[in-house]
């Protein structure tokens, strides 16, 4: 969900974004559609304290409107453009933590955003380190989604740009990595790569992926 701003200090674009955080859970309930995935939205120039304490409460107020739900939000990680709130694992950590019945909740690791973050993807050493890090402050148990895209950009440049799998700065072995971690084998993974109207690249992207399955 894009238009949401969960971390804005504006009052009416809070509760906007709150109210329709429920409509859209709602809607995932009635279909069945198990995780409703979300931005965690920006601060807006408050502070990234702040702005997590206004998620926090906006969160926990759209579990309290939606008991008994199914229907699972997941945090996605970010890339850190701009006041985005959510590029750091410690920002979803404190999330999980801090938001009212936060147990409702899960993860989804976007590969371009966290690389774009500065998580180290493309070395045995490297992605070894990110996943370490993922489990201590999150919990590997909470990641439940994947977003497969590599990055036009180079590690740590916080900028949201997406690109086709191999073709980017994470390239082919990043993708090996993530795709023969055991930990992730039953993890649903999207594709939002670049895509025309009869959707070839994402077969294409696919073939490839598939691929590097060893």
């Amino acid at each position: 969900s894009y238009l949401l701003n969960l971390g804005t200090p504006d009052d009416t674009l809070w509760k906007r974004s709150r109210d329709t955080l429920i409509i859209e859970l709602e809607r995932c309930q009635a279909l069945g559609v198990p995780y409703l995935v979300l931005h965690p939205g920006s601060h807006v120039g408050t502070g990234e304290e702040a702005g997590l304490a206004r998620v926090a409460q906006a969160l926990g107020e759209v579990h309290a409107a939606t008991p008994g739900f199914r229907a699972q939000i997941l945090l996605e990680t970010t890339a850190g453009q701009g006041t985005n709130l959510g590029y750091r694992f410690e920002h979803l950590g404190w999330l999980l933590e801090h938001t009212p019945t936060g147990e409702r909740m899960g993860v989804c690791l976007d590969t371009c955003h966290v690389f774009a973050a500065g998580y180290e993807l493309r070395t045995p050493e490297g992605y070894a380190a990110t996943m370490e890090t993922f489990d201590r402050i999150v919990g590997l148990e909470r990641l439940l989604a994947l977003h497969l895209n590599d990055s036009k950009g180079d590690l740590g440049n916080r900028k949201d740009r997406h690109e086709h799998i191999g073709k980017g700065h994470i390239g082919l072995e990043g993708f090996r990595h993530v795709l023969n971690d055991s930990r992730l084998a039953n993890l649903p993974g999207l594709l939002e790569t670049p895509k025309s109207d009869d959707l070839h690249e994402d077969r294409e992207n696919l073939v490839v992926l598939r691929s590097l399955v060893e």
